[in-house]
């Protein structure tokens, strides 16, 4: 396997039913699998998974990998994008929101810019516009994924995450080489992002938290996050 989309879903029925199947209908590379797991999610996902002939072929050929879990009770980011990246068997791991579309052949589209620039970058799909829902797209190997100690555990639930991965893998040595390509993706409040967190806190208060939080381990380069765990994410079978 050459490269893996890694997505997470916690009750996002409503967007994910848009985006998978056009995903996957847009990937013509059997080299390229989407891993999905499901954390906990209460609104059908798993029956439209697994009882929908159009995602069959796809599940015999194991270019779409189904996992569900009831682990992780609230949903945390960090914890469920580490869970998926981990799963997965390519060479190459991309974070791909739920509510995120790939663009056509959006697989070899990577693909290709790994092989016109080596392993020592990690890719975005960034517009940098704030709150446009694609600054999550990232894209590098799974072995300096790993490296890195994946996304950061001891964030808050969500907000900064994903640029914390970035500037940790900077400060490694990898070049960020952003395109604004293949970055479509159905926009969501913030208020909507944060329901299934569990806690009664603010987006911005987790945004200002986790800002201190990744300027500190940056600052005292502190590149490889959870360093107290055994592993990362959640184990699965």
């Amino acid at each position: 396997m050459e490269l893996s989309f890694c997505i997470t879903c916690m009750n996002r029925f409503h967007q994910i039913s848009k985006t998978l199947l056009t995903n996957l209908n847009d990937n013509k590379n059997e080299k390229v699998e989407f891993v999905l797991v499901d954390f906990n999610s209460s609104d059908g996902l798993k029956e439209y998974i697994l009882n929908n002939k159009d995602f069959q072929k796809y599940l015999n050929t194991k270019q779409l990998r189904y996992f569900s879990t009831k682990e992780l009770i609230y949903w945390h980011a960090s914890i469920a994008k580490n869970t998926a990246h981990k799963l997965a068997k390519g060479k190459y791991v991309v974070n791909l929101d739920c509510d995120n579309y790939i663009g056509k052949d959006g697989g070899d589209f990577l693909l290709d810019i790994f092989k016109n620039n080596g392993d020592n970058i990690i890719i975005t799909q960034r517009n940098n516009i704030f709150g446009s829902g694609c600054a999550g797209r990232l894209s590098l190997t799974k072995e300096n994924f790993l490296k890195l100690g994946g996304y950061d555990e001891q964030f808050f639930p969500m907000g900064v995450q994903d640029c914390d991965l970035i500037k940790r893998a900077q400060k490694m040595g990898l070049e960020n080489i952003n395109i604004n390509l293949n970055n479509n993706c159905i926009i969501n409040s913030k208020e909507e992002s944060i329901k299934n967190i569990g806690i009664n806190i603010s987006y911005n208060k987790m945004l200002t938290v986790n800002n201190l939080l990744s300027k500190l381990n940056l600052d005292n380069n502190n590149l490889k996050a959870n360093i107290y765990k055994n592993e990362i994410g959640i184990r699965l079978t």
